[in-house]
């Protein structure tokens, strides 16, 4: 949420950009974590054939939902940092 808000041009100052910076990335860095875990989990799975169908289901299932949410926090992220320039430059040139 606070990252959207930034993006939609809420006032923000550089400690608050940096604890954002941080943050973004601890949360990308637990997300990939919990991404590698399951796509080990799923090739695992699918490598053995007496594994439960619903099993390999949930481990699917939680790789779809952890990708698209890694990906848009980079993207968030990235965008952040593009704001991030914009709003040092206007400080720097005030």
């Amino acid at each position: 949420r606070e990252l959207h808000a930034v993006l939609d041009s809420r006032p923000v100052t550089e400690a608050e950009l940096r604890r954002l910076f941080e943050e973004g990335r601890a949360c990308a860095l637990i997300l990939a974590g919990q991404l590698e875990k399951e796509e080990e989990r799923l090739t695992r799975l699918s490598a053995d054939p007496a594994a439960p169908f619903t099993e390999l289901a949930a481990a699917l299932r939680r790789v779809n939902e952890l990708r698209p949410d890694l990906e848009e926090l980079h993207r968030l992220l990235h965008e952040l940092d593009d704001q991030a320039r914009q709003l040092r430059a206007a400080w720097v040139s005030s």
